[in-house]
């Protein structure tokens, strides 16, 4: 076989691994007539995987330079070979490929386009992982890396130049990081992302949370990295990044929309379906600006020190104190109170941040004690005393591990009491530690004093989480925010419009919500305080008619509204109108395939088939992902765990709806983060039975999948596919949806119509005609 012969046959043949064993060992070629096949014992298996992706990019008048590097390991006793087939983005141009043994730069060989075109509907067939899927219409390159020694290593690195395709006024970049691509589909044991923007005014990911850090005036740093089994990269194996043009201004602001509704059925009070989204992303533009320059603060730390305090907790607290105490700078004004049965304070009315001032706040932290009941209103009163005028640097921070025992018990005596002392003069930021608060309480106490809560759990250290939030607002940007959007008709904005956060360095202003009508000249106006001084910052853009690229929006309003939902279930009292937005929560949870503490997955034991109702079932146990019962059995009474006052699970619901009111991603993946080991177990092992392609959502039951619109009471005839035939391809070739429908797995069902579904898997029509294609599908 000539050596183009011999190239053209590996770039055909598609085998994940070889081992060196005779062909007809490997069940490949028929053995010698007159030998007996031979006998060969048990051989180990060959597992070359992808220990490592590291990518790096520099942006630049929408064009990037990309520059990969991906380390192969075989983890086996003996040499392995690894293929892979690498999604390359639309109009790249390849500058370098190179395969290395140690140092040594070995020949490696492209799949080009045309290439790609004709063995890619082979390459799926053979690989029989309909993952490959979502990778058509794309560019590909292949690479075959053998030998790889035993327990080495090969890296193979990929230079490419890329025009960044425009969205809106933002460029897009999108680098797939995992996936079926790699060796076996194996997820890399770690990934890592750093993407440098020369002259942006903004860099935001629906997919992944990139920190942002702007390193000089014309280049802004966006980098993400990931460990093994990271449930962010199982959920979005593609990072998408939009890249805003270059804004000058203290803030820099961008917007992007999505609009795929009927003009004479949109409405802002319809479906999910039935109205456009938008989205708003403000960011800090801002040079580092010196401690000794920023405005003064007033900070005052209010210390639950009652018995239940004792041991760990209060050394914890010390600790917080300190910390909270060391990052203030000489300008600010501080003051420290502690209670329990009483209310003791550091001095009578807070006092400059000195040195000997900083020393004397320590030794009175050091002789804190942990002793008696619970005077939360007295505590509350004093604290927000120490304010006599209103400053955007005004922060009150409040620790507490319990309830009120002592004083004032009645929560909404105590809640007006603290909006009648604060007076609009402060922003109170509560801590609940541990699981005995009264997290409902808390959360009204932070939310009407402007601030936020959160909740230190029995396994977490105050000090870390006390520390994560001071830092985080030590410098703020842009306060007492306020949003305008005029020329559109708009509504349903997340988060609300008279609840916008403080922004501050290194944060981001994600706002999301819908809109109605095509609107060509739309002005958004951001106004608030920037260093004390009033600012108004605004951006003209336009909302089309049809806008589909970032269809991220839809399942990001979603989380959001689903996060205030939450909150009105567990504040309202009326039974009538908990079942209302309770119904809301669970369809747009199966809508968008979002988890919530309404959602269990069914998932039947083997050997049944009972599934129950498609989609989804209620259950009421507490938290994302809801309770241990999997969905079997009967539930509690509605809304009985959201009514939970104290407790891990009211902890949980609480954590889980502030990360949904805030998320800025679009998935699962940030609200599982916010639980406890035991509710994070169960919330993955949920969000790994849901995917959500081209904007439908699928649910894993048994060993199949469903399409959340599927309904057999209305798609009454169900149309099997055979897997990777000609009628399966041919669908894909029909349109890119089902390439992405297709690909989340085998056996899938996929509504097609009104009365028709689609069942992929391993029997089935092979062919399709036209005519049998058009009625599916349509054109």
């Amino acid at each position: 076989m000539s050596k183009f012969n011999r190239r053209r046959a590996l770039q055909i043949l598609g085998s994940g691994f070889v081992v060196g064993a005779a062909p007809w060992a490997r069940g490949q070629l028929t053995p010698p007539l007159g030998r007996p096949r031979p006998s060969f014992p048990p051989r180990p298996v060959v597992l070359v995987t992808v220990s490592s992706v590291s990518v790096s990019a520099d942006v630049q008048n929408g064009i990037a330079r990309v520059e990969v590097s991906q380390i192969f390991k075989n983890t086996g006793p003996l040499p392995g070979e690894g293929d892979f087939i690498f999604p390359i983005p639309e109009g790249a141009t390849i500058r370098e490929f190179a395969l290395y043994d140690g140092e040594k730069k070995l020949e490696a060989h492209l799949l080009t386009k045309d290439d790609a075109t004709r063995a890619y509907e082979e390459i799926v067939r053979q690989r029989r992982d309909p993952a490959l899927l979502s990778y058509v219409g794309r560019s590909l390159l292949r690479a075959r890396v053998f030998p790889v020694p035993p327990g080495g290593e090969r890296r193979v690195t990929l230079k490419l130049a890329s025009v960044l395709p425009r969205e809106g006024s933002s460029h897009k970049f999108l680098w797939a990081l995992a996936g079926p691509h790699l060796p076996g589909g194996q997820q890399p044991e770690h990934v890592s992302v750093r993407v440098i923007a020369k002259d942006a005014g903004n860099l935001y990911s629906p997919t992944h949370p990139v920190q942002v850090k702007r390193l000089d005036e014309t280049r802004t740093l966006a980098e993400w990295s990931s460990s093994k089994n990271e449930l962010t990269l199982a959920e979005h194996p593609e990072l998408t990044l939009y890249i805003a043009p270059k804004d000058t201004r203290a803030v820099a602001l961008s917007a992007l929309a999505y609009n795929a509704s009927l003009p004479q059925v949109a409405s802002l009070g319809g479906g999910p379906r039935q109205s456009g989204y938008f989205l708003v992303v403000a960011s800090p533009n801002l040079p580092p600006v010196a401690p000794k320059d920023l405005p003064p603060r007033r900070v005052v730390l209010v210390m639950d020190r009652s018995g239940s305090m004792q041991g760990v907790k209060i050394e914890q607290a010390r600790k917080a104190l300190r910390f909270a105490i060391g990052k203030l700078r000489p300008q600010d004004h501080f003051n420290i109170v502690t209670f329990a049965d009483g209310v003791t304070s550091f001095a009578p009315a807070p006092i400059l941040a000195t040195a000997d001032n900083l020393k004397r706040a320590e030794v009175f932290v050091d002789d804190i004690v942990a002793d008696s009941g619970t005077n939360i209103d007295g505590a509350l009163t004093e604290g927000l005393k120490q304010f006599e005028e209103a400053s955007s640097g005004n922060r009150l921070l409040f620790f507490t591990d319990g309830l009120p025992t002592v004083g004032v018990r009645d929560h909404d005596t105590i809640v007006q009491n603290a909006v009648t002392h604060a007076g609009k003069k402060v922003r109170c930021f509560v801590f609940g530690v541990g699981y005995d608060v009264d997290v409902p309480f808390l959360d009204r106490v932070a939310s009407k004093l402007g601030g936020d809560a959160d909740y230190v759990r029995p396994d977490e250290d105050i000090e870390v989480k006390t520390s994560q939030f001071v830092a985080k607002t030590s410098t703020p940007v842009l306060e007492n925010l306020k949003l305008t959007v005029s020329g559109a008709k708009v509504g349903e904005l997340y988060p609300k419009l008279g609840e916008l956060p403080d922004l501050f360095e290194g944060g981001q202003l994600v706002l999301v919500g819908r809109f109605t009508g095509e609107s060509e000249k739309v002005q958004l106006a951001l106004s608030g305080e920037v260093l004390g001084k009033p600012q108004r910052f605004t951006l003209e853009t336009k909302f089309p008619a049809v806008a589909t690229e970032a269809d991220f929006l839809p399942r990001l309003w979603a989380s959001r509204k689903i996060g205030y939902l939450l909150d009105e279930v567990r504040e309202e009292k009326d039974h009538a109108r908990c079942k209302e937005i309770e119904d809301q929560i669970v369809a747009l949870s199966k809508e968008f395939g979002i988890l919530t503490p309404y959602t269990s997955l069914f998932v039947p034991e083997p050997g049944t088939d009972a599934f129950g109702t498609p989609g989804v079932q209620l259950n009421f146990r507490g938290g994302f992902g809801g309770g241990g019962q999997g969905g079997r059995g009967a539930a509690p009474p509605a809304g009985a765990t959201l009514k939970a006052r104290s407790g891990a699970e009211a902890v949980n619901l609480s954590q889980s709806s502030r990360a949904s009111r805030a998320q800025g991603q679009a998935g699962n993946t940030y609200s599982i983060q916010v639980q406890d080991i035991a509710g994070k177990r169960l919330a993955e092992k949920q969000a790994q039975q849901i995917q959500y392609a081209n904007n439908r959502a699928f649910y894993q039951r048994g060993s199949q999948w469903e399409d959340s619109k599927y309904d057999p009471k209305k798609q009454t005839e169900l149309v099997k596919i055979k897997l990777y035939s000609d009628a399966y391809f041919a669908l894909v070739r029909r349109s890119s949806a089902w390439a992405k429908w297709a690909s989340v797995g085998e056996n899938v069902i996929v509504t097609a119509n009104a009365k028709q579904a689609i069942l992929f898997s391993n029997e089935g029509k092979e062919k399709l005609t036209d005519a049998e294609l058009t009625q599916l599908v349509g054109k």
